[in-house]
């Protein structure tokens, strides 16, 4: 049986933090013992339902994007959580601790390696006699809008962590493409391997949306525009935000604004700069309603489902829309159009750019056929992305280098 320890910076939910849970939930227990450690320690949903199965989470306080005096503190906790538990895999993922995880597994190999060396005899079993150090790249933070500083100190971590792993698995060919232009690793140490998700239990479009509306004492609209995402710089929401400011000045919109409801479900640090945003444009019918616990369940919901995003590695939330039947919009970032393929199940528009996110919308207002159209490869196009497939693939790279 496999020993492996998962490792991510951050606790709150988010596309990382779902990869780890479903491969976590989902990897075969016969074959797999698995351990997660997690920084910024929370009690977050996801976590307790793990440790409810009995998985032990490990948090570690320390463990922070960027803080030089955590971040050097972190190593230590890092490197002796590896040394307690000994894993056969340590699964990185998130820039931070891939940087420092990386450096410390490499570091307790290297001592391991020469200590059986020394004695002839193999620390414990596994590759070669040492852990196996995995990163997922899930959007590389080069491709954030970020200072060139930052930028610099961010391509030397990912650097210096991509020398010190094994393999590499991108979420998408996006990724990859990019960790080849920023030189940070060979080819031939990465893999791509989609987000998969399983079939979801959705509920039916009346219900949902009648949920949505009284739940959260909403206007009842005939339309319901929306888009589930974590309230972060990254997920553009500022710009679907301006794009409704401008749609709601745009001539020959064939229904009335205020016959449209938009909607943005998520939690997170950017929540006041938005709702300042909303109250500067004086937008009536737009909407942060908070956190909803598996809000893909209420997909349904939306006649229109909009993905603003300026990085992505691959969305779940996407995938998710799709598997719904929902037309969409999404900007060309990241997976993005390895999901959607423009004019054919779904709209793609240029990032951090409203006027073309307002325009899109308003075609698709405009336009019930055009809708109609294109989600009638969704549901096709969405079993491309199945869980099974994901964990199967990423379970070979776990045997890549078995004896």
């Amino acid at each position: 049986m496999k020993k492996i320890l998962y490792l991510i910076t951050q606790s709150e939910f988010g596309g990382a933090q779902r990869y780890i849970f479903d491969l976590a939930k989902n990897f075969s227990k016969q074959k797999f013992f698995i351990e997660i450690a997690v920084g910024k320690p929370g009690t977050e949903e996801w976590l307790k339902e793990l440790e409810s199965q009995s998985i032990k989470i490990w948090r570690l306080k320390h463990l922070v994007r960027l803080h030089l005096w955590h971040n050097f503190l972190s190593f230590f906790e890092i490197y002796k959580l590896i040394k307690t538990t000994k894993p056969d895999v340590v699964h990185l993922n998130s820039s931070m601790a891939g940087f420092i995880g990386a450096i410390a597994a490499k570091l307790f190999n290297t001592k391991c390696q020469m200590l059986a060396s020394l004695s002839r005899e193999r620390s414990w079993s596994g590759v070669k006699g040492q852990m196996l150090i995995v990163y997922t790249a899930h959007g590389l933070v080069l491709n954030e809008p970020l200072p060139i500083y930052k930028k610099i100190i961010f391509w030397l971590f990912e650097l210096l962590g991509n020398l010190m792993t094994n393999h590499i698995i991108c979420v998408s060919h996006f990724d990859k493409k990019s960790i080849l232009k920023y030189k940070l690793a060979p080819e031939k140490k990465l893999t791509v391997i989609h987000n998969g998700i399983s079939s979801i239990e959705f509920l039916p479009k009346e219900q949902a949306k009648n949920k949505i509306f009284t739940n959260y004492q909403l206007p009842i609209t005939d339309y319901l525009i929306g888009t589930i995402a974590n309230l972060y710089p990254n997920k553009g929401l500022k710009y679907l935000i301006k794009a409704i400011h401008l749609l709601s000045k745009m001539s020959n919109v064939k229904c009335q604004m205020s016959n449209v409801c938009f909607v943005i479900i998520g939690k997170g640090q950017q929540k006041q700069e938005l709702e300042k945003l909303i109250k500067k444009y004086n937008l009536k019918n737009v909407y942060l309603i908070g956190e909803i616990p598996k809000a893909y369940k209420l997909l349904k919901a939306f006649d229109l489902f909009v993905l603003p995003s300026v990085k992505e590695g691959l969305s779940y939330t996407l995938i998710e829309a799709l598997s719904a039947g929902l037309p969409v919009i999404a900007t060309t970032v990241g997976g993005n159009p390895e999901i959607i393929e423009n004019n054919k199940n779904g709209l793609l528009v240029p990032p951090a750019n409203p006027t073309s996110l307002a325009e899109a919308i308003k075609k698709l207002l405009n336009n019930q056929n055009l809708r109609l159209n294109l989600t009638k490869s969704n549901l096709e196009k969405a079993k491309e992305f199945n869980l099974e497939k994901m964990i199967s693939q990423t379970e070979e790279v776990y045997k890549i280098y078995d004896l």
